[in-house]
């Protein structure tokens, strides 16, 4: 058998189908809300509707379309939930630092009752936190999350309208050194619940809860003592680093650290330079259609390409400058070191001997 191309990493069990449609739907659900925006004079707005194709695009999968519909709909509902829940925390004294991770500790708990469950948890956490720190940006905090919405619709929509015209790209069985793994029976949705009831019994059922709690209150506090405007980077950079597998390698969480790193990196580069309009909008098409390719090959290219896409969005028509740029890198250096000490190596080395 040949060898697996470099580009899979060492994600190889990973891998599920792309389709060409949640590439196209990736463009289209963020770059036709920025055209939009753009064309009426309303471009910032556009940008903000853009975050919602960012949290629906490649969520919509399944076997059947009524099964893609609930994905979809699970991911909206949690990216708009978060969106609310982000703005209603934002400026309320110390209310962030404990309300922050503790929405995160019940919504980690919640999501290891399923997959999908997981997903839209992930999904919540990850948003509320982006949410929280659009407020520093000065932005209508309500009108961002109904903007968000709106484009969530428009990408889910989208990812529904263009699956009866796709074909694979990428696929297990294009990849034959992969070794189907064997199909573990449907559990009942009793029979998850029982699962996850008694595994709150044991430490291990609570390790993701509790160590993106830990993570994101040292994150939050951290931003009490961040100087600039970026702080909240730490807690976005938990969120994304901070993983629910910790019996997974090393390198998959080094892949996000290093993969976020360099995002922030490309997106300083970026700003360095004053592009046009429509160079943005291209820029965006080409991180958007590599994300859903990315997702499941690759967590290093993942990251690389998702971080500058969150940056352009959140940050368009701002004041940017090299300074900014090193502020966000340095918040987000922070926040590996958080996610890598007391996110990952402390647990490790509180969950091994349990399994010993």
């Amino acid at each position: 058998m040949g060898r697996i191309p470099s580009i899979l990493g060492k994600n190889r069990s990973n891998l599920r189908t792309v389709e060409a449609s949640q590439v196209v739907t990736a463009m289209l659900g963020l770059t036709v809300p920025i055209a939009i925006g753009a064309l009426t004079g309303h471009t910032e707005m556009g940008m903000a509707a853009a975050l919602g194709g960012v949290a629906l695009s490649g969520e919509g999968k399944g076997a059947t379309t009524a099964a893609r519909a609930l994905s979809l709909f699970s991911t909206l509902v949690a990216g708009t939930a978060a969106m609310v829940t982000g703005v209603v925390i934002t400026g309320h004294g110390l209310w962030p630092i404990f309300g922050l991770p503790a929405l995160a500790l019940v919504a980690g708990l919640l999501g290891r009752i399923s997959r999908p469950l997981a997903r839209a948890s992930r999904q919540f956490v990850l948003f509320t936190i982006l949410a929280s720190g659009l407020g520093v940006n000065g932005e209508h905090p309500f009108g961002v999350a109904f903007l968000f919405f709106l484009g969530a619709i428009w990408t889910a929509s989208l990812s529904l309208a263009l699956r009866p015209f796709s074909h694979v790209l990428f696929s297990r069985s294009f990849h034959a050194a992969l070794a189907e793994a064997p199909r573990q029976p449907k559990k009942t949705q009793r029979q998850l619940l029982r699962h996850w009831w008694c595994s709150l019994a044991t430490l291990a059922g609570w390790q993701y809860p509790l160590r993106i709690f830990l993570c994101l209150l040292i994150a939050e506090a951290s931003e009490l003592l961040w100087p600039f405007s970026h702080g909240y980077w730490i807690g976005l950079t938990v969120g994304i680093v901070v993983q629910s597998d910790l019996q997974s390698s090393l390198s998959r969480t080094l892949h996000r650290v290093v993969g976020t790193l360099l995002g922030v990196l490309i997106a300083g580069l970026l700003v360095l330079e004053t592009l046009p309009l429509w160079a943005i909008i291209a820029i965006v098409a080409v991180l958007a259609s590599m994300r859903p390719v990315f997702r499941d090959l690759n967590y290093t290219a993942y990251a690389t390409v998702h971080t500058p896409l969150i940056i352009i969005l959140v940050d368009f028509g701002h004041t940017l400058s090299l300074t900014v740029s090193v502020d966000r890198f340095v918040a987000t250096v922070v926040g590996c070191v958080i996610s890598m000490v007391f996110g990952y190596l402390l647990w490790l080395k509180i969950l091994t001997p349990q399994s010993s």
